[in-house]
């Protein structure tokens, strides 16, 4: 009896993909699929020279994507090591992130930093931990490029507030009299490089920060 070619290479298929449902079709089961075929074909209805050749294109272009989809992956690898290195090569390096938290340590806060891209007006607003605003200034006309508070940790009222972590913003005053955050700055040196999961970030100033929050990185500079 001739077996029916259609119905052996479906079995065939069909076993294949039960036995390994999550798993695509490779080009060995491609190779045995055709194999099959080759063998159970109807003597009196030989495999057609061009349904052989197409089927071999398909083998080829499985190739193909196998070896491009391997090379991709290799490629990623290498890339993130690359990254890797590149980022840990920050490592005592002074840099200067977005930030908008602030200290306060026996009654004394660091320098609040921030950047104007052009003349303006500026209001500073600090709150504490729990979201209540505590100080307000408005620190009037300043110039463009890198410029810096010394908050000296009390509310408006002179009172000297607790130890703690506080939040600070920065606003610009638009000429419209509409107010445009433009957040704050910090800087100091990194002391470590993280890596979690495709996240990098740096530590400074014994906080961790986000590489993509980095927006300055300069030599240590020598005391």
């Amino acid at each position: 009896m001739i077996n029916d070619i259609s119905s052996i290479y479906l079995n065939n298929l069909y076993g294949t993909m039960g036995k390994e449902k999550k798993r695509k079709l490779d080009k060995q089961a491609f190779l045995e699929l055709l194999i099959t075929e080759l063998r159970n074909q109807n003597p009196l209805e030989p495999l057609d020279n061009k349904d052989l050749i197409s089927q071999l294109t398909q083998l080829t272009s499985l190739e193909q994507i196998s070896n491009m989809t391997k090379s991709v992956t290799d490629f990623i690898a290498a890339n993130t090591s690359f990254v890797k290195a590149q980022a840990s090569s920050m490592i005592g390096k002074t840099v200067v992130v977005k930030a908008n938290d602030i200290d306060v340590s026996d009654g004394k806060a660091p320098p609040i930093y921030f950047k104007l891209e052009e003349p303006a007006r500026v209001i500073l607003e600090i709150e504490d931990a729990k979201g209540n605003k505590v100080f307000y200034k408005d620190l009037g006309e300043l110039n463009e490029g890198f410029q810096y508070y010394v908050w000296d940790a009390k509310n408006n009222e002179g009172v000297l507030l607790p130890d703690g972590k506080y939040y600070y913003s920065v606003y610009k005053v638009n000429p419209d009299g509409s107010r445009e955050e433009i957040g704050g700055l910090e800087s100091g040196r990194v002391e470590a490089v993280q890596f979690e999961g495709n996240e990098i970030y740096i530590l400074m100033n014994g906080t961790r920060y986000p590489i993509s929050s980095i927006i300055e990185i300069s030599e240590e500079v020598e005391g």
